[in-house]
């Protein structure tokens, strides 16, 4: 999840909708002139092993990730807690971006033989002005070259991310952009030889791929952010492959994002309960996730431990207790291929006054009314304990959240029955 920008449709030379016949002719044969390019130049390490501690082989017209000599498949997630209920879920892989945490979080996933890949943010393309102040980039790179010597011997290594949904710019000016980045990049791989770099996009961005493909050439593989847009993977790669037919790994994906839910008539986003959130992750992953496609390098779940976006349970895998939700016992199900029998309360519904979020409920100040929850017909309530909380609408603040991540305090003397 990019925390400063969002899915935006960004202009791009090579949109042809609304176009003539004659401009989409000419957008085919760019397309497939830039083809050509990418694959006489392709930098594919090819069938044979290196011997790197961690690379990428390129096997029967596709590609396999390979750790240790041993092929490797990424199961996992997005977060840096909970890593030993990782493992334990089948979990092999997290992916982290807080550069404070990265020794602690490598420490802890060694003894539980799971995999980081370390993220390394900078600022997105479109900031001329950051890529034009030799000092502020310098300083940076300074900074993530001590990261990567430091830490590229680390046991629990898997690859470096550099960079978040990057927009990956087409501007007079963009050049200072990817003079820098692959300054980086080339450092990355000079300092460290046995770990691949990625970089993240949203979703299936067109031009961002191209703009990698001709211009930031020495990337690894390349790692895609989607939500609710995983239900198009398999088609949205059939058509990128024309120009992109590269090893890539989905490093974000979840149900839905709080852009993509149905609203309110006040435009707040309405979340499903933790039973329909497992529900859908579980079917997500198995009817979506390309597990077929040979270019395939596997996926990491958003989000491994407890968040405050949207709401504090919108992706939460764990609750503010470190108590794990019943979209654990669904990614379980995910990487072992299994149907187990949930633990979990089983929730069909929340109510006031026995009407749900999708009826556009509106209280008048000052008046009472009665909250529900409403269980599944097969959910035993004997051993069932409740906790209610009111807390104020986060969503007019999508974005401002992104930076501090700060759930809103519940409210005091609203429920009758509670001393809050």
């Amino acid at each position: 999840m990019n925390y400063c920008s969002t899915d935006k449709k960004y202009l791009s030379p090579f949109n042809n909708a609304g176009t003539s016949p004659v401009i989409k002719s000419f957008h085919f044969l760019l397309l497939s002139v830039v083809s050509i390019i990418f694959s006489c130049s392709n930098n594919d390490t090819g069938n044979a092993a290196t011997g790197k501690k961690v690379e990428i082989r390129k096997e029967g017209g596709g590609y396999r990730l390979y750790k240790n000599a041993v092929p490797f498949l990424v199961k996992g997630a997005v977060g840096h807690t909970h890593i030993s209920e990782l493992a334990a879920s089948g979990g092999n892989t997290m992916l982290i971006w807080d550069t404070s945490l990265i020794e602690k979080t490598l420490n802890e996933a060694e003894q539980y033989h799971v995999s980081i890949i370390v993220g390394l943010d900078i600022p997105t393309g479109e900031l001329t002005d950051f890529y034009k102040d030799e000092k502020q980039v310098n300083k940076l790179f300074t900074a993530y070259e001590k990261i990567v010597k430091k830490y590229k011997n680390h046991p629990a290594l898997l690859a470096w991310g550099l960079g978040n949904e990057l927009i990956m710019p087409i501007s007079s000016q963009s050049s200072y952009f990817y003079k820098t980045y692959n300054r980086f990049l080339k450092m990355i791989h000079t300092e460290d030889v046995n770990h691949p770099v990625t970089t993240t996009v949203i979703n299936y961005q067109k031009q961002s791929l191209l703009n990698i493909r001709w211009k930031i050439r020495d990337l690894d593989f390349i790692s895609i952010n989607t939500y609710n847009r995983l239900k198009d993977m398999r088609s949205q790669l059939k058509k990128l492959s024309l120009f992109w037919d590269g090893p890539f790994m989905v490093s974000e994906w979840s149900p839905n994002g709080g852009w993509e839910s149905e609203t309110t008539v006040w435009q707040a986003p309405i979340e499903n309960t933790s039973t329909k959130k497992a529900e859908k992750y579980r079917d997500f992953y198995r009817q979506y996730m390309p597990l077929d496609n040979s270019r395939f390098l596997g996926s990491l779940v958003f989000y491994w431990g407890n968040r405050q976006e949207y709401t504090h349970t919108w992706y939460s895998v764990f609750d503010e207790s470190g108590t794990a939700t019943e979209i654990k016992e669904a990614l379980v199900d995910c990487w072992s291929g299994s149907d187990s029998k949930h633990q979990s309360a089983k929730l069909k519904y929340m109510l006031i006054d026995s009407m749900g979020a999708r009826e556009n409920i509106i209280l008048s100040p000052g008046s009472i009314h009665t909250a529900s929850i409403l269980l599944a017909d097969e959910q035993a309530q004997d051993s069932l304990r409740y906790s209610w909380e009111i807390v104020k609408e986060d969503w007019l603040h999508w974005g401002r959240t992104w930076h501090y991540f700060k759930r809103p305090e519940a409210e005091r003397n609203l429920l009758a029955d509670s001393t809050l």
